[in-house]
C-alpha cells in the first residue's frame, strides 16, 4: 500500500486516531526510514519518502478558525489558573508551537533584555523572541504565584510545569496532589485548553486546539503589518513562525479563503459598471433582439 494512502486515504490512520497520535506515527515512520537509508536499504532519503505524509492541517481547504484579539483576551480571562493564563498569553503573543512553549525553562525568560529564548526543534536552533509588555506582565504574575507555591525558582525549572497527580514523596519532601511539579512536563496540553475554551464559550471544532491560537497570532500579525504591502507582511509572519515555505505561512493565514471571497464577490456580478444606476444599464440581449426586429 502507498504510504500516503496508509496515512490519509479513507479509513487510514488520519480517520482513526487523533492529531497527536498521528504526529507520533509520522515521526516514528520517518525515524525508521532514516535507519533504513543509513543501512543502504533505500535509495531515497527519509525526507523524500515521507514528503507525502507531512502535517496537512494548514493545507486543508477548510477555513480554519482564527480568533480575534478580543476573543483571545476573553480566553485568557476564562483561565482560572495563573499558569494557564500565562501559557495562553505566551502562545498568543509569540506564535510558538505548544511543544516549544512547554519546553521552556525559567532561565529562558530575560526580563532585563525583554527577550525569550525558544528552542525550535524543526530548525534545531534557539530563536530569540521579543517579550511584549502584556506578556511580560502576565509572566511576572505567574512566576510570583509559581514561586509562592514551590519556593525559590531554579533556572532549570519548567516555565509551565505540570501538577503532581497524587501525593508525592521524594528525598523526604512531601508534595500534595495539585501542587506544581517544577520538573514535570504537561503531556496533554489540549486537555488544559479545551475546558478554558468551553468556559469562554469559544467553540473549538475537531482538530482545533493550541494551533488555533498560533494561527490566530499569525493572522493578527499579518493584519497589523499589511500596510507595508502583502509580500512584506507575509515575510514578517513567515519569520515569526519560523516557516521554511511561504506556502505554509499562507495556509496559516487562510489566504486561500480570501481567494474564494474574491471569486464570490465578482462571479455573475457587475464590476466596472457597479457604480452606475441599474435602471440605465441596457441588457445586451434585449438590445440585440430589438435590433433584429
Amino acid at each position: 500500500m502507498d504510504l500516503e494512502d496508509f496515512f490519509y486515504a479513507p479509513g487510514g490512520l488520519s480517520d482513526t486516531c487523533g492529531r497527536a497520535t498521528l504526529g507520533r506515527y509520522r515521526n516514528e515512520t520517518k525515524q525508521f526510514l532514516a535507519f533504513c537509508h543509513r543501512r543502504g536499504w533505500t535509495a531515497l532519503s527519509a525526507d523524500t519518502l515521507v514528503e507525502g505524509i507531512r502535517e496537512r492541517s494548514t493545507h486543508t481547504n477548510r477555513n480554519r478558525y482564527r480568533m480575534t484579539r478580543a476573543e483571545i483576551r476573553h480566553l485568557v480571562e476564562a483561565a482560572e489558573d495563573p499558569r494557564d493564563r500565562a501559557l495562553i498569553m505566551f502562545v498568543a503573543c509569540t506564535g510558538v508551537r505548544i511543544s516549544e512553549a512547554l519546553g521552556m525553562r525559567v532561565r529562558d525568560v530575560s526580563f532585563p533584555k525583554g527577550e525569550l529564548y525558544v528552542t525550535v526543534p524543526k530548525c534545531s536552533e534557539e530563536v530569540v523572541y521579543p517579550l511584549s509588555s502584556d506578556l511580560e506582565g502576565e509572566l511576572r504574575l505567574w512566576l510570583t504565584a509559581y514561586a509562592g507555591q514551590v519556593g525559590e525558582l531554579k533556572r532549570t525549572y519548567r516555565l509551565f510545569p505540570t501538577y503532581f497527580r497524587r501525593e508525592f514523596v521524594a528525598k523526604g519532601i512531601q508534595a500534595p496532589a495539585g501542587q506544581y511539579n517544577p520538573v514535570g512536563v504537561i503531556t496533554t496540553p489540549n486537555c488544559v485548553l479545551r475546558p478554558i475554551a468551553d468556559r469562554a464559550e469559544i467553540e473549538l471544532e475537531e482538530g482545533d486546539g493550541w494551533h488555533t491560537v498560533r494561527r490566530s497570532f499569525a493572522r493578527i500579525l499579518y493584519d497589523d503589518a499589511v500596510h507595508m504591502g502583502h509580500d512584506a507582511a507575509l515575510r514578517v509572519v513567515q519569520a515569526a513562525l519560523n516557516h521554511k515555505s511561504v506556502k505554509t505561512t499562507e495556509g496559516y493565514l487562510g489566504l486561500t479563503t480570501e481567494h474564494k471571497q474574491f471569486r464570490h464577490m465578482l462571479k455573475g456580478k457587475p464590476f466596472l459598471t457597479a457604480d452606475l444606476d441599474p435602471g440605465k444599464i441596457v441588457d445586451l440581449g434585449e438590445r440585440r433582439a430589438a435590433g433584429r426586429g
